[in-house]
C-alpha cells in the first residue's frame, strides 16, 4: 500500500472523525423527533386519564385502560433519561466535530497529540516524513496501534507525555479550542433549545385543559337539569369536588365551576380565576342560565379567548 505523509494521514483520520461526528449528529436528530412524538403522546395520554372523570372512569373499571395508563406512566418516567442521553449525543457529535476541525486545520500539531494518545506511534525510534497503516511498508514513518498494552503500568507515562505535549501548544491553538469550547455551549444551551421541539407549544394545552374541564362542568349542567329541572351540585353531576392537573386546580361548590391558574402562563398570572355559574330564572317556564366569567387581567384572554362563549353553540 502506498505511503502516506504524516499530514495526509492526519487529515485522513480527522475526516473519519468528522464522518463520525455527523453519523452521531443524524442519530441525535432522529430520536430527538421521536422522543418529542413520545412526549407529547404520554402528555395527552395521561391528560386524558388523569383530568378528566370518564378518563378516570375508564382507567379504574377496564382492564385494557388501566394496562395502557401503566404503560405511560412507565414511559413518563423513561422521557427524563431519553433526554439525558439525548444532550450527551449531541455534545459528543459536537465534540467530534471540534477535534475534526482541529485535525484538518492544524494537521501537525493533531498528530503529536495522537502520538501522544498512544493512538498512533513512531516506528524505530526516529520522526519520519511518511506513515504507513500498520502491516503495510515496516520499518517506515509510524503505524496506526492495534491496542494498548499494559494500559495500567503506562498511564503515568501517558498523563506526563500529554501534559508535556499540550505546555508545547501555542497561544493561537489554545484560542481555537476556547473558540469551539464556547460554540458548544451556545449551541447545547441555545439552538438546541430552539430547534427540539417543545411539548408545551404556546398555550394550547393549558386551553385544551380548562377548554375540557368547563366543558365538561357545563354539559354536565345542561343534562341534569333537563330531568330534573334544578341546578345540580357535584354529586348529582358525578364531579369531584376538587381536582387539580398540571395547569389548574378546579372546584365545583353548590352550583359554580372555578378553575384557578396554578402558575404563571405566559404574562398571566397565578391564581387567575375562571367561573361558571348555574342559575335557574322564571316561574312557570324554568330555564338554566349559565354564566361564565374570565380573569378581568387581558394578558389572560390568550388562555381562553372564547371563554364567555363556550357551550353556547
Amino acid at each position: 500500500m502506498k505511503s502516506l505523509t504524516a499530514v495526509r494521514t492526519t487529515r485522513l483520520i480527522a475526516s473519519l472523525i468528522a464522518i463520525l461526528g455527523m453519523f452521531v449528529f443524524a442519530v441525535e436528530r432522529g430520536l430527538t423527533k421521536v422522543c418529542i412524538m413520545a412526549k407529547s403522546g404520554v402528555q395527552m395520554g395521561l391528560a386524558r386519564y388523569t383530568n378528566s372523570f370518564t378518563g378516570r372512569f375508564a382507567a379504574e373499571n377496564f382492564s385494557d385502560d388501566k394496562k395502557l395508563f401503566e404503560t405511560l406512566q412507565h414511559v413518563k418516567h423513561l422521557l427524563p433519561t431519553a433526554d439525558n442521553i439525548l444532550l450527551a449525543l449531541f455534545i459528543v457529535s459536537i465534540v467530534l466535530f471540534i477535534v475534526a476541525a482541529f485535525g484538518l486545520a492544524f494537521p501537525k500539531q493533531f498528530c503529536r497529540v495522537l502520538v501522544a494518545m498512544k493512538l498512533l506511534k513512531w516506528q524505530d525510534g526516529i520522526l519520519p516524513t511518511a506513515v504507513s497503516f500498520s502491516g503495510s511498508m515496516p520499518g517506515e514513518g509510524m503505524k496506526v496501534s492495534k491496542k494498548f498494552k499494559n494500559a495500567r503500568r503506562k498511564v503515568a507515562a501517558f498523563c506526563k507525555k500529554l501534559i508535556k505535549t499540550l505546555k508545547k501548544v501555542e497561544l493561537k491553538y489554545w484560542i481555537f479550542v476556547g473558540c469551539s469550547l464556547l460554540f458548544v455551549l451556545v449551541l447545547v444551551f441555545g439552538v438546541r433549545g430552539c430547534s427540539t421541539g417543545s411539548v408545551f407549544r404556546g398555550t394550547q394545552a393549558v386551553t385544551d385543559d380548562l377548554t375540557e374541564q368547563a366543558m365538561f362542568y357545563i354539559n354536565a349542567q345542561k343534562s341534569y337539569f333537563a330531568k330534573n329541572s334544578v341546578v345540580g351540585g357535584p354529586k348529582s353531576l358525578k364531579m369531584p369536588d376538587s381536582l387539580t392537573t398540571d395547569y389548574f386546580t378546579y372546584r365545583v361548590t353548590g352550583s359554580r365551576f372555578t378553575a384557578t391558574l396554578n402558575r404563571d402562563i405566559k404574562d398571566c398570572p397565578a391564581g387567575s380565576r375562571w367561573t361558571v355559574s348555574a342559575s335557574t330564572k322564571g316561574f312557570f317556564s324554568v330555564d338554566l342560565v349559565l354564566y361564565r366569567a374570565a380573569p378581568k387581567d387581558t394578558n389572560c384572554t390568550v388562555i381562553a379567548p372564547d371563554f364567555k362563549n363556550l357551550g353556547r353553540r
